[in-house]
C-alpha cells in the first residue's frame, strides 16, 4: 500500500481523496498540506487524514512514500522538485507546468531521484483513448490525415475559484482546467506537434469567464488537428481522428462510432471507469515497478511546450513553434 501526502484540499484535491478512500488496496491518502486555516477547519473531520500547514512535516514523514499535488499551478513546479528531492515520488495534476522548462525541471528532479513522476491526466485512462489509440496500432483508419476534439465543462461556473480566472495560473482561457486534456490526448495519439496557433474568444466579460479558445496543431507528418474548449457550456467532450480508410469519433467517453466507406456507422458503448481512481492506482503500480505510468516523460514535455506555444500564439497572433 503506497501512502499518500496530498498538497491541497479544493474540490479537485477532495475528489483525489475520495476516488480511493475506502476503496484501493494500492495507495491511500494518510496526510494533507492545507495552509488555510478556514479550510483546515472545513475539512478536518471530513476525509479522514492527518492536516498540517507546513510543506516540510509532509516532506519529512518517513511514512509518506508518495506526494500528491493538486494545488495552483504556479506552485507545481516548485513542490514536485521539493518531493522529488525529499525521495517522495510524485503524482501532479495537470497541467504538470506552464512552460517546457518547467516540466523539464520537474522530470530531471525525479529521474536524479530515481522516484516516479505521474500526471494527472485522469482521460487518459478511459476505455475510448485505448480504443482510439489500438485502432492506431491496427491501422483501422488507414493513413492518419486530421484530428478535431472538443471540450466544454461547466467547472468553471461550478467550482469557482479566483485563481481559476487570473491569466498568469491559467492562462488560454480554460486551457489549463480542460482544454489541457486535449493537448495530452492529441500527443498520445499524434506525437509531438510542430506548431500552434490560437484564438480566444469572448462574448461577455464575466466572472467566471464565459468564452472559448481555438488550437490549430499542425504535425511535421502533415497531420493537423483542431481543439476547441468552451469553459461554461454543459459538458461535452468529443475526439474525431480521421484516416485514408475511416474515421473513429469518441463522444463523452463512453461512445464510439466508426465511419467506413459505404457502410452504416458502427456504433459502440464502452464501460464506465472511475478515471481518477485508475491513474492513482496507475501511480501506485508504478512506484511499486509493476508497470510503467501511462505517460513517458517525453509527453509530458510536449503537452507543456505545446502549452507554452498556445500562449505565446494568444499574445503574439501568430503560428508558433513547439
Amino acid at each position: 500500500m503506497v501512502n499518500a501526502a496530498i498538497l491541497g484540499l479544493g474540490w479537485w484535491g477532495q475528489a483525489l481523496v475520495t476516488a480511493v478512500r475506502g476503496k484501493s488496496d494500492r495507495i491511500r491518502f494518510v496526510r494533507a498540506l492545507v495552509p488555510d486555516p478556514a479550510k483546515r477547519a472545513a475539512v478536518a473531520d471530513k476525509l479522514g487524514v492527518a492536516l498540517t500547514s507546513d510543506y516540510q512535516d509532509v516532506l519529512s514523514d518517513p511514512t509518506v512514500n508518495a506526494v500528491v499535488v493538486a494545488t495552483p499551478h504556479s506552485l507545481h513546479v516548485q513542490q514536485v522538485v521539493a518531493a522529488a528531492r525529499a525521495g517522495k515520488a510524485v503524482f501532479c495534476e495537470k497541467p504538470l507546468a506552464l512552460t517546457r522548462s518547467g516540466a523539464q525541471q520537474c522530470i530531471d528532479a525525479c529521474a536524479e531521484a530515481g522516484v516516479v513522476l505521474a500526471v494527472g491526466h485522469n482521460r487518459r485512462f478511459m476505455p475510448a483513448v485505448a480504443y482510439l489509440q489500438d485502432a492506431i496500432r491496427r491501422g483501422l483508419l488507414g493513413q492518419l490525415l486530421y484530428l478535431e476534439a472538443h471540450s466544454s465543462n461547466e467547472s468553471a461556473r461550478n467550482n469557482f475559484a479566483a485563481w481559476r480566472s487570473d491569466a498568469a495560473e491559467s492562462p488560454a482561457a480554460g486551457m489549463t482546467g480542460t482544454g489541457i486534456h486535449l493537448l495530452d490526448l492529441t500527443v498520445s495519439l499524434l506525437g509531438k506537434p510542430d506548431r500552434a496557433y490560437a484564438r480566444v474568444s469572448t462574448a461577455v466579460e464575466r466572472r467566471p469567464p464565459e468564452d472559448a479558445c481555438n488550437i490549430l496543431l499542425t504535425f511535421s507528418s502533415g497531420i493537423s488537428a483542431t481543439l476547441s474548449m468552451v469553459q461554461t457550456s454543459p459538458r461535452f467532450w468529443r475526439m474525431h481522428l480521421f484516416g485514408s480508410d475511416g474515421s473513429l469519433e469518441t463522444l463523452n467517453d463512453e461512445e464510439m462510432v466508426l465511419y467506413r466507406s459505404g457502410q452504416a456507422p458502427e456504433h459502440k458503448r464502452l464501460a464506465r471507469v472511475d478515471a481518477l481512481r485508475l491513474e492513482l492506482e496507475a501511480f501506485a503500480k508504478a512506484i511499486q515497478v509493476e508497470h510503467p505510468y501511462a505517460i513517458a516523460p517525453e509527453e509530458m514535455v510536449w503537452t507543456a511546450a505545446a502549452m507554452e506555444a498556445v500562449c505565446r500564439s494568444l499574445a503574439t497572433s501568430e503560428e508558433e513553434s513547439v
